[in-house]
């Protein structure tokens, strides 16, 4: 019985960073995120990390043939993905071996990154003139400025992203081309993808930092791995882009010089968002049945906000709360008002989301009523507890309050703000902490007798 393959399989052709911060490695990451199987024909084995190339050991033509041999026989390649193509033998064995792979059975997509040079200028394509009869047989390029440059010749600066991205279109004959805007100064990042009869815009706010290592790798084995999902690649262009824009806000701050981005960071802040929406189904568990808890509850009710790690923080949406509150009913009893949601714009959310900002470690946080009491318990444990007087808070939207306080809070470095109240405004006290147990901790000491 023949098996069928769950996945289907993407190949890249690329060179190994040693740093694994782009080529082989980073595209199978990649590929994994989309749901694909990920193989790799590797054309140079690099020595290098975050300050540079340190050396570069091409891999010989047959032995880059013998290995897209070996994964074509076994495995379904959707569509391949080329980063370092080295040699001139390279590229050969590269349109042989996508020829040959399409004649014994299927079209095969064909997205080709043209890493002319590293981060650190280290050339990674020796024959560029040669590298060119590559980009004929592409589905789509993907260059940045500088790249493109070079590939139409003269070295002439791109000033204009959409003539040039035509330009390119029209010498080498792909079906697309996204000519990449990181390298073109000014505010935003402005990609340009073209096809015959049409282009695309893609401008998203330029990020100031220095992890972007990767950022080609990235974005052309995300779209690879897009438009094989079913996107179209107006749409497949934008995802790619968002995978990099985020990997890119959330770089991954390793080494001494230019760091990788991070593509799996949206993967990661999903797999934290499950388990918030458990904790939270924990905490409702001990604030149901825990003794005398009501009496916590101050007449506007409280509610939990409960964030993924604060490091992943972007927003609101990354901050959970109970839709319905936590609410104290008339005989005693404390009723949680499921389902946890991200992204609900409350009090608590908003309070730690301005907390996160300033750099204050902390996930979780809680409002509860103000009792004079309480704030004795606090100061005599330890805790670092600011009074915030709301008389003094200048004449501004409500939507403006919370950050207010976390500008205070986070200057006092404390983690317990209370303020007594003004006409209209309940007293009250809110509580955070890094991980939901230590609050869980402060919440039993201020029930304790």
């Amino acid at each position: 019985m023949q098996r069928v393959d769950s996945r289907d399989t993407l190949l890249s052709i690329a060179g190994y960073d040693s740093g694994n911060g782009a080529g082989v490695e980073t595209d199978l990451k990649v590929f994994d995120f989309f749901g694909f199987h990920g193989a790799g024909a590797i054309t140079a084995i690099t020595a290098q990390n975050t300050t540079g190339v340190k050396g570069i050991y091409p891999v010989k033509a047959e032995e880059l043939r013998h290995q897209i041999r070996t994964i074509v026989e076994d495995f379904h390649v959707s569509g391949i993905k080329t980063g370092m193509i080295y040699s001139a033998d390279q590229v050969d064995v590269v349109l042989e071996e996508v020829d040959r792979l399409e004649a014994a059975s299927h079209h095969v997509p064909l997205v080709v990154d043209p890493v002319i040079f590293a981060k650190d200028g280290t050339p990674l394509i020796k024959d560029v003139e040669h590298f060119k009869q590559l980009l004929r047989r592409a589905l789509v390029v993907t260059p940045n400025a500088v790249e493109a440059s070079l590939l139409m010749g003269g070295g002439k600066e791109v000033e204009d992203p959409v003539s040039a991205c035509r330009e390119l279109l029209n010498s080498f004959g792909s079906k697309y081309v996204v000519l990449k805007g990181g390298h073109i100064p000014g505010e935003k990042a402005r990609d340009v993808l073209c096809w015959r009869g049409g282009h695309a815009e893609y401008i998203l706010p330029r990020l100031e930092n220095t992890d972007t290592h990767g950022t080609g790798s990235v974005f052309a084995s995300a779209l690879l791995s897009s438009y094989l999902k079913g996107s179209n690649m107006v749409n497949a262009v934008s995802e790619a882009k968002t995978v990099v824009y985020w990997g890119i806000k959330h770089g991954l701050h390793v080494g001494k010089g230019i760091g990788p981005i991070d593509p799996l960071v949206k993967m990661r802040k999903d797999f934290h968002k499950y388990h918030v929406l458990e904790e939270m189904r924990e905490f409702a568990k001990f604030i149901s049945e825990e003794k005398g808890f009501s009496k916590l509850i101050p007449e506007v009710q409280s509610n939990l906000a409960h964030s993924i790690p604060p490091n992943l923080v972007d927003g609101l949406e990354d901050i959970a709360t109970y839709q319905g509150r936590i609410i104290k009913e008339w005989d005693g009893k404390v009723r949680v008002g499921f389902p946890a949601v991200f992204g609900n714009p409350t009090h608590t959310v908003r309070l730690l989301n301005g907390l996160i900002k300033r750099g204050v470690l902390a996930d979780s946080l809680i409002n509860v009523r103000f009792d004079e009491r309480l704030i004795r318990k606090l100061s005599d444990e330890g805790y670092s507890v600011v009074e915030i007087f709301r008389e003094n808070e200048p004449s501004w939207g409500e939507e403006r309050t919370m950050d207010w306080i976390a500008e205070i809070s986070s200057k006092e470095k404390a983690s317990v703000a209370f303020d007594r109240g003004v006409k209209g405004k309940e007293a009250m006290i809110r509580i955070w902490s890094l991980g939901i147990d230590g609050l869980i901790r402060t919440l039993k000491l201020l029930l304790s007798e």
